[in-house]
């Protein structure tokens, strides 16, 4: 994968973390026919569209770590060690 391909992939995968290039659109605040230029490489991913994606790839990603991680009140081991 070429570095010019990243932005192109992030992209993607925010697509699909939104379900849909419209809902994609309305988290970053572009249109969804300057959405389909960006993806399909006809045109370049602007830096900021590039960094807002990005940043909503890893808000999930956190999202997702903090729902499988045990509550740390809940002590761990559950049984009886003696």
């Amino acid at each position: 994968m070429k570095s010019s391909d990243v932005p192109r992939v992030a992209l993607r995968r925010a697509v699909e973390l939104c379900s849909g290039i419209d809902a994609l659109g309305d988290a970053l605040n572009v249109d969804g026919d300057s959405l389909k230029k960006w993806l399909s490489g006809e045109e370049e991913v602007p830096q900021e569209i590039f960094v807002q994606a990005v940043g909503l790839l890893l808000e999930s990603m956190a999202t997702r770590s903090r729902r499988g991680t045990p509550d740390s009140n809940d002590g761990g081991r559950k049984e009886n060690r003696h």
